[in-house]
């Protein structure tokens, strides 16, 4: 009976040698200093980091800004980032689509203009194979230029013969990652997807499709889980080498993705409660009753009975003006008594 299937073995990859052992006197004689952070509080240079989400939850936008704002030195999502050289590998999108996203970008964040050879694009669609069989190529072609961040955008297209539940297989892969991570001295930042079903029903890092692996091995992870306001989604931040940072939420408003300081990165969005922290019936029921409220009172009372920040209120309010369910005049919001759908 033949043994588990080696896919690095298979492809006649070959491991390194192993560095000697060192006393604890020699290690800390020799230690190297921490490297510089990519993006400060989230990657150091030489790490591993996976941005993962839903489909269709912009990672691929959120990458591209990632990647001008490494370029130029300015901010992305709130954390400063050191100006470094960029390689982005695109096995997803036609050379058109990614010009399209960049020129939207561009407009979007004039602070981000990038001295020349600072951004490179390798334009992969129709190239995707294994890691293991690529990472050579990509090596040879990526030693020519000093890169400090690499992102590969999107990781399934690596994966090859492996399967994607396989600790074993997946771990391979990372692997792959890690040596291109130390060929090149770069952060690699990869693109991830989420497992079919209610994520929210899961701790952040088991959001991810497939193996344990998958977020056991990165050195920092950024978890988009949807919100319960349209196109927001809460990020998640797991973080092996810094110290951890609290949940926040982003908001998108083409063609970025903008932190959104108002709204609670705990309210996710339920399916069995159609995104909505309640219905448009309960709203109305615990916040205005048979009362006639202003502005203050109506936020304080949603804060205290429903836990809805004053964002989730206000679009509240405003859907439930436009439907004709409330009133508000003279400063105050009343219910019309209208017959209200439990939705």
């Amino acid at each position: 009976m033949s043994g588990p299937i080696d896919i690095a073995v298979d492809l006649g990859a070959v491991p390194a040698a192993l560095p000697p052992m060192q006393t604890e006197e020699e290690f800390m004689r020799t230690v190297p200093p921490a490297p510089p952070q990519v993006i400060r509080g989230v990657l150091h240079q030489g790490g591993k980091m996976i941005l993962a989400g839903t489909s269709k939850s912009n990672k691929s936008w959120s990458l591209l800004d990632l990647a001008i704002a490494v370029a130029s030195g300015q901010e992305w999502w709130g954390h400063r980032c050191e100006k470094s050289r960029v390689a982005y590998l695109n096995f997803e999108l036609a050379p058109w689509a990614m010009a399209e996203r960049m020129r939207a970008l561009r407009a979007a964040r004039p602070e981000c203009a990038t001295s020349p050879g600072m951004l490179h694009f390798w334009h992969l669609r129709g190239h995707n194979a294994d890691l293991t069989v690529l990472r050579p190529q990509l090596e040879t072609e990526l030693s020519r230029h000093q890169f400090g961040l690499i992102i590969l955008d999107p990781a399934y297209k690596l994966l090859g013969n492996r399967d994607e539940n396989s600790n074993g297989e997946i771990a391979s892969l990372m692997n792959e990652f890690e040596a291109l991570a130390q060929k090149t001295g770069a952060a690699i930042v990869i693109a991830h997807h989420f497992a079919k079903g209610d994520s929210s029903a899961k701790t952040s890092i088991d959001r991810m499709s497939g193996a344990g692996v998958w977020s056991r091995d990165p050195d920092s992870l950024f978890i988009l889980s949807p919100h319960e306001e349209d196109r927001c989604f809460t990020v998640s931040p797991t973080l092996r080498n810094l110290p951890m940072m609290p949940e926040f939420v982003l908001e998108w408003d083409f063609p970025l993705m903008k932190v959104a300081k108002d709204l609670n990165p705990a309210a996710l969005r339920r399916p069995q409660s159609k995104n909505k922290v309640c219905s448009d019936k309960e709203f109305i029921e615990s916040v205005l009753g048979t009362d006639s409220l202003n502005y203050k009172s109506v936020i304080e009372r949603a804060k205290t009975r429903l836990t809805m920040c004053e964002s989730s209120t206000n679009r509240y309010l405003s859907r439930l003006k436009a439907s004709g369910h409330i009133y508000h005049s003279g400063g105050l919001y009343w219910s019309t008594n209208q017959q209200v759908a439990n939705n």
